[in-house]
This record gives C-alpha cells, structure tokens and sequence, in this order.
C-alpha cells in the first residue's frame, strides 16, 4: 500500500489569527454580496495557507458565490466560470458538487 500522507501541521498562533480574522471578514464580504473582493481575501489566503482544507472550502464557497451572482445579472458564461472553479477547488465537497450540478441543470433549461 502506499505511504500515508505526511502529516498536516498545526498553524502557528499568529497563522490561527490571520485565519480567524480572514474568515470574519470573508463572511462579512459575503453578506454585503462583495464578491470580488471576499474572492481577493480567499485567494491570498489560500496562497499563503496552501494546505488548509477549510481555506479551500471558504474559496469555492466564494467562487460558487459569484457566479450564482453573475447568473442573476444575465452573465451565465462568467458565471459557469466561476461554478466550474469552485467544483475544481473543492471537488470532494458533495453538498457544493450537487449544489452545482443543480444550477447547471437550471442553466440548461433557461438556454
């Protein structure tokens, strides 16, 4: 059998902080429907958290997030984009996959 993975290590005190933080901020984006920049806050994060699964959980919420919005205001190719990037950063995440897949299956009945 293979190797097992190399075990993730804990974030440091001031990591945890930046984590905590970004997270209150990011949800604070959301709800006022910033999507750009909530997606700007999860993507320096993530690149600076690279091994964080909650991280990339938070990013394609993000992403799934701005392309439902780019949808509504009748830009379905950006938005397709952005579903497809969110499935691409979280694929193991079944709740988002179906959640996608619905929207997608809503798309192809609007065409």
């Amino acid at each position: 059998p293979p190797p097992p993975p190399p075990p993730v290590s804990p974030l440091s005190p001031s990591e945890q902080k930046l984590k905590g933080e970004a997270y209150q901020r990011l949800q604070d984006l959301l709800k006022k429907r910033r999507f750009a920049r909530a997606i700007a806050l999860v993507e320096g994060l993530a690149l600076r958290l690279p091994q964080d699964a909650e991280v990339r959980q938070w990013q394609a919420i993000a992403y799934q997030a701005w392309g439902r919005q780019l949808i509504r205001q009748g830009q379905p190719a950006k938005g397709k984009i952005y579903l497809k990037k969110a499935l691409r950063t979280d694929p193991h995440n079944r709740a988002l996959v179906a959640e996608i897949a619905e929207e997608f299956r809503r798309l192809g009945q609007l065409v």
